[in-house]
C-alpha cells in the first residue's frame, strides 16, 4: 500500500472534522467524497494492518523469470485483454478488460488464488484503469473508479452484493483520439489525479503542431467527485500510469512517439505546473524543451503500469534495498522493435531521478503493477489474460 493509501486515515479525518465543524465563511467549495478507512472512528490516524503473506496453492509459473529467491504464481486468469488491477483497504481485488467489463475476483477457500471473476460492472468503452475503494454514504459501500474514453465513472455497490448497482459519471467529455484518459489514483491530499494522453503522435500530426484542447497529454487533478477538475502537468504524450511514493511525490510513466519522431518512453517525476516540452517539434528532441525525464524506458517499449514500494504503506515483504523502489511494466510493442523486450522493470529511485532494471521477464504484454497489502506485487498480463503474486521465497 503506498503513501496515498495509507495516507487516508490521516488525511479524511481531518477532512470529516472540518466538515463537522463547518469550516470558515464565505462560498463552500465542492465537498469530495469521503474515502473509507480502516480507521475506527474519524478523529483515528491508525494505519492500516498489513496482511500475513499466503503462498498461493498454485505452482508457480516457470515461464516467468525473477531474481533468485522470487517466485511468479498464476493466481487469476480467463481475462479478455486486461488493463488494470486494483486493490480496496480491505483486500477487495478488482480486474478491467479493455472491452468494457470490471470483474471481482473471488477467493471462496481461501488459498490464495482466485476462483471467480465475478462481474461488478460493465458496458464501458475501453477502459484502461480503475481504482478500488470504499465510499461513505454514510457507512462503507464497496466502489471502483473507472477510467473509459474520455470519462472517469464512480460505480458503486450500495447492497454489498458483488455487483456494481449504482454509476455516475463524475468526469466527462474528456478529450481522445489516438490516446486517451488512463491511470487514475486518490493522492495524499485527498485528490483525484488522473492521466490523459495525447490525441495525436507528434507535430507532424498535430492540426497546426498543438493540441486543440490544453487537457490532453497532461496529469489532471479533480476533487473526488469530479468537481474543480484542472490541468497538473502537461507536456506528456501519453502519461499512463501514476503513483505516489513515502515522501509524497508523484512519479508517470510516459508512452514516447512514434517514427518519424521515435522518442524514448519515460519516467517522469512529477510536479505541479511543470511542461515536459511535448509535443517535440521537428526535431522531435524530448531534451530540446520541457523537464527531462528521471530515466529513460527505451524506444517503442509502451510503458504502462507503476506503484510504489514503500515499507511500511505496503512492502516489507521484499528485502530491505527494495523499499522506496518504483515498479513498472513495459507492453511492447506490435508496430515496432522495441529497444527493451515487454518486462517488469524495477527502478531505483535516486533523488529526482532514478536508475532502471529488469526484474522480470516472460511476460507476452504486462500492463499493470500492483503493490498489494501484503507487500506482494500483483503483475497483470495483458497478452496472456494472467494475474500473477509475485513473491519473495528466500
Amino acid at each position: 500500500m503506498t503513501l496515498a493509501r495509507a495516507a487516508f486515515a490521516v488525511v479524511l479525518a481531518l477532512a470529516l472534522v472540518l466538515a463537522a465543524c463547518g469550516g470558515g465563511g464565505g462560498d463552500a467549495e465542492p465537498t469530495p467524497t469521503a474515502i473509507a478507512t480502516t480507521a475506527p472512528t474519524a478523529a483515528s490516524t491508525a494505519e492500516p494492518t498489513e496482511p500475513a503473506v499466503q503462498v498461493p496453492n498454485v505452482a508457480p509459473a516457470a515461464s516467468i523469470e525473477l531474481p533468485l529467491g522470487f517466485a511468479a504464481y498464476p493466481v487469476a486468469s480467463g481475462f479478455a485483454q486486461p488493463t488494470s488491477v486494483s486493490v480496496a483497504v480491505d483486500g477487495k481485488t478488482y480486474v478491467s478488460e479493455r472491452t468494457g467489463n470490471v470483474y471481482r475476483l473471488i477467493d471462496a477457500d481461501g488459498d490464495g488464488v482466485f476462483e471467480e471473476n465475478r462481474q461488478f460492472a460493465s458496458g464501458f468503452n475501453e477502459v484502461t484503469g480503475i481504482l478500488a475503494t470504499q465510499l461513505l454514504d454514510p457507512g462503507p459501500i464497496d466502489a471502483v473508479y473507472v477510467s473509459s474514453r474520455g470519462r472517469v465513472t464512480i460505480v458503486r455497490d450500495p447492497d454489498g452484493d458483488g455487483v456494481g448497482d449504482a454509476q455516475e459519471d463524475v468526469i466527462t467529455g474528456l478529450p481522445n483520439g489516438r490516446h486517451q484518459n488512463n491511470g487514475l489514483l486518490i493522492g495524499p491530499d485527498a485528490m483525484l489525479y488522473l492521466t490523459n494522453g495525447s490525441t495525436c503522435d507528434d507535430t507532424h500530426d498535430c492540426p497546426g503542431g498543438v493540441e486543440a484542447d490544453e487537457r490532453s497529454g497532461t496529469i489532471l487533478q479533480a476533487n473526488l467527485d469530479g468537481s474543480g477538475l484542472r490541468v497538473f502537468a502537461s507536456g506528456l504524450r501519453n502519461p499512463y500510469d501514476i503513483t505516489f511514493d513515502e515522501q509524497g511525490r508523484l512519479w508517470s510513466t510516459d508512452n514516447g512517439s512514434d517514427d518519424p519522431c521515435g522518442s524514448i518512453d519515460e519516467l517522469n517525476l512529477i510536479m505541479d505546473g511543470e511542461d515536459f516540452g511535448w509535443p517535440y517539434g521537428e526535431a522531435c528532441d524530448p531534451f530540446n524543451d520541457g523537464i527531462a525525464p528521471a530515466a529513460s524506458l527505451g524506444l517503442h517499449t509502451a510503458s504502462t503500469g507503476i506503484d510504489s514500494y514503500d515499507a511500511p504503506f505496503g512492502g516489507g515483504h521484499f528485502p530491505d534495498e527494495y523499499d522506496g523502489n518504483l515498479f513498472l511494466t513495459l507492453w511492447g510493442s506490435l508496430a515496432y522493435d522495441p529497444e527493451l523486450p515487454p518486462q517488469l522493470m524495477r527502478a531505483i529511485v535516486e533523488g529526482e531521478s532514478a536508475t532502471v532494471e529488469t526484474f522480470g521477464t516472460g511476460f507476452a504484454n504486462p500492463i499493470d503493477v500492483f503493490v498489494d497489502r501484503d507487500g506482494t506485487l500483483l503483475v497483470l498480463d495483458f497478452g496472456t489474460g494472467v494475474l500473477y503474486r509475485i513473491l519473495y521465497t528466500g
